[in-house]
């Protein structure tokens, strides 16, 4: 079994990686590669898609330095890995009658091509030059000097303010006691019908009733109902049963028993979503359990899985210890899948 990494390139220059395959016992002279898409058991094709049947790529530039064989890749492999990081791949070798694969690791930041950018020029119009608008101008007012008091224009002042009659005083209104009075009597009439007539009966507060909390034991019972056998029942939808269930993180132990149920209602879509997602994440005892349905040697017939595949059961395997490296079965098993 080769382990396989892809770093990113010297200069980080994107799309670009440096591709290290340990425990290639051939040489490099045409060497060809396939890369298998786990989630769908797809191949990747010479434009970046993704097909179901293997295709071959040839595999230049290699060289070897020690064990182990060292060289750069470019966006043909790179862009269409990088683009979704949590897919796993498996990458076949074969040249001149031997083949060999294994599990591809990413080590690093890895860019896609698509990753060079440019900045935007900035594309809002210029703004106006500010132009100092001229101050106003200030009226001109004209002083006139006040006439003397000898003048002519004084004196015919003096004579009109004279000849105007003085203004009448106000005479004092005499009801305005009596109005303020009886606004006093009307308040105090109107006070005392509120109280005795119209102001409410207190009434005794009726002390609300105390409605306890969900305990915690009560919450995490209602989680993990989102991922057990009676919600897979009551749920018509495989794609809604199995977001609420991840939603819910369950235990090992819960999804390998929903799994049996589903495999008992011949759900199978559920089945192998659930062992994906929970094995991708890096659950190592449920990709243990996904390996021993496609083993050769723990396949049953009549399940989800239709046949057993040697292939697969080791690329679990390899998952299982990469999360478990002290899984002594995992490890057995993967010894005696080695082509």
């Amino acid at each position: 079994m080769l382990r396989i990494e892809l770093t990113a390139a010297a200069g980080g220059q994107p799309g670009h990686g440096e591709l290290t395959v340990h425990g290639w016992p051939g040489g490099t002279e045409d060497l060809e590669l396939s890369v298998l898409r786990n989630q769908d058991s797809l191949y990747l094709e010479a434009g970046g898609g993704w097909d179901s049947l293997p295709v071959w790529h040839a595999l230049d530039g290699l060289e070897r330095r020690d064990e182990a064989l060292f060289g750069t890749v470019g966006p043909w492999l790179v862009d269409p890995l990088v683009r979704d990081p949590k897919m796993v791949y498996r990458l076949q070798l074969r040249a001149a009658g031997q083949s060999d694969g294994g599990v591809l690791r990413i080590v690093g930041n890895l860019l896609s091509s698509p990753a060079v950018g440019h900045p935007q020029p900035d594309e809002r119009p210029p703004a106006p030059p500010v132009v100092a608008e001229p101050e106003p101008e200030l009226p001109v007012v004209e002083v006139v000097e006040p006439a003397p008091d000898d003048s002519p224009l004084v004196a015919e002042r003096d004579e009109e303010f004279r000849a105007a009659p003085a203004p009448k005083p106000r005479q004092s209104v005499r009801w305005l006691p009596f109005v303020v009075g009886l606004a006093l009597l009307l308040g105090v009439g109107l006070a005392g019908y509120w109280y005795f007539v119209l102001r409410p009966q207190t009434q005794t507060p009726v002390a609300a009733a105390t409605v306890p909390a969900a305990t915690p034991a009560v919450a995490a019972a209602g989680e993990a109902g989102a991922c057990a056998a009676s919600a897979l029942a009551e749920s018509g939808d495989d794609l809604t049963f199995i977001q609420a269930c991840l939603k819910s993180s369950p235990s090992s132990a819960q999804v390998l028993e929903t799994i049996a149920a589903a495999k008992q209602a011949k759900r199978c879509g559920v089945v192998q979503r659930l062992y994906a997602h929970k094995a991708q994440a890096g659950d190592a005892a449920i990709a243990l359990a996904y390996a021993r349905e496609y083993d050769p040697q723990s396949f049953a017939a009549g399940g989800c899985v239709e046949a057993a595949d040697a292939e697969t059961a080791a690329y679990w395997y390899e998952i299982a210890l990469a999360n478990d490296a002290g899984n002594s079965e995992a490890k057995k098993r993967l010894e005696a899948l080695k082509p």
